[in-house]
């Protein structure tokens, strides 16, 4: 017997029904899954695999080489390299392709300025005529290595003529031969007949601490030829100023410093005021008492005004706990004229050290910008540690002898040829 079985009516419609919706679901699926697969290849593809190509812009920075370690300047915090009329702009590659760029790892030491107290400037780009290497030469009373932006010095031994015939110069004599020297407009022609060193130095700082006068002549290599006193050096050059602003030189020598900026006296002095002496000392004398304000003195007020480089009275003295000697009979570092620059313009300058009467030298030079902040001296507080003035980033080297501590960071005036 066989046995036959066979769906109803109802349950065939339901079968064939849900065959259908099987299918809608398996067709909504697919679709689905195409749409899913589409945004997802996208996303790869496009998003990921082709972003948009950057642009590569690589700067080629100057050469120059940093600051020394040994001072950097110090490590060079604020150092402002200018530009001159013609500039020598940094160059610029832009790319379209993507490509690999390798850069070379650099390291930078980070100084600590927490209490150094002035702002941060940064330049990037020199002028012609400045060069692409501002050296480290320099510091005492020069080098005979030429080159780099160095100021050049010139020794002059007024005991002796040029041929080596004494002079019998008296310390006052010379001092009134340096005066009129500085009132004929820094003619060194008022020194033609006096003994002229046949070696130059070249310097980027005056900061001597207090030595043997003798190390002048051995620097300029005359020693077997010149006394230790009645000489002068005299370093020339022009300058670029690294920033717009007023800036006024602080100084002082032994026996003098003198300044000449743009064509003016900005600085003078020492233990001989060239610009006002009629030949005698003035450390500890009326000169000095005038300066500091201790006295009135008709006939000095009258040189100190005919020389135009100290209008206020009392000047401004910087004392520092590291000089006691030059705070007793200096008052410390004198403040000059206040004189105002434009960055990249170039000005001319001129330095005089001198001895006069012989035994010990010094001579510092320092620079402070008005308005500028900076760290003070711990027992004399309104005494600023100001920076040198130096025209590339050699500092000096730690020397015996009295002298100022002084600020190794701050901006470079480079010398143009």
């Amino acid at each position: 017997m066989s046995l036959h079985i066979s769906m109803t009516e109802e349950a065939d419609k339901e079968l064939q029904s849900q065959k259908k919706r099987n299918l809608l679901t398996a067709t909504a699926t697919a679709f689905l899954s195409i749409v899913l697969g589409g945004l997802l290849l996208y996303t790869v593809v496009i998003v990921v695999a082709s972003p948009e190509t950057p642009e590569v812009v690589a700067y080629v920075a100057s050469d120059t080489d940093g600051p020394p370690n040994d001072n950097p300047v110090t490590p060079e915090r604020v150092t402002t390299r200018p530009s001159a009329s013609v500039q020598n702009h940094a160059s610029v590659i832009t790319s379209n392709a993507a490509s690999d760029v390798a850069i070379a790892s650099v390291d930078i030491e980070t100084p600590d300025v927490s209490d150094l107290g002035q702002s941060l400037d940064l330049g990037v780009d020199f002028g012609t005529g400045v060069g692409d290497d501002l050296g480290t030469e320099g510091g005492g009373f020069g080098t005979d290595k030429a080159g780099g932006s160095t100021l050049v010095g010139t020794f002059y031994d007024f005991k002796q003529t040029q041929a080596g015939k004494p002079t019998d110069i008296t310390p006052a004599a010379a001092t009134l031969l340096m005066k009129e020297f500085i009132e004929s407009g820094w003619k060194e022609s008022k020194f033609a007949k006096y003994y002229k060193s046949p070696t130059k130095l070249y310097n980027s700082h005056i900061f001597i601490t207090r030595r043997s006068a003798k190390e002048a002549p051995k620097a300029f290599k005359c020693e077997n030829k010149v006394k230790d006193s009645r000489w002068c050096a005299i370093y020339r050059g022009k300058i670029v100023a690294p920033k717009s602003g007023k800036f006024r030189f602080v100084g002082a020598g032994d026996d003098c410093v003198a300044v000449r900026f743009n064509g003016e006296e900005v600085l003078d002095y020492g233990w001989y005021m060239l610009t006002v002496s009629k030949g005698g000392a003035t450390a500890g004398s009326d000169y000095y008492k005038y300066m500091a304000g201790q006295i009135n003195n008709a006939v000095i007020r009258k040189e100190v005004r005919r020389a135009k480089i100290y209008t206020d009275i009392p000047a401004t003295f910087y004392k520092y706990s590291s000089m006691n000697h030059w705070n007793n009979v200096l008052g410390g570092l004198v403040a000059g004229k206040i004189f105002e620059v434009h960055a990249n313009v170039t000005y001319p300058i001129e330095i005089l050290v001198t001895e006069i009467p012989g035994g010990e030298f010094g001579a510092v030079l320092l620079i402070e910008e008005i308005g500028g902040k900076y760290a003070m001296d711990k027992k004399f507080p309104k005494s600023p540690i100001l920076p040198l003035f130096r025209t590339n980033y050699a500092t000096p080297e730690p020397a015996p002898g009295e002298a100022p501590p002084f600020d190794p960071v701050g901006i470079v005036w480079p010398v143009v040829k």
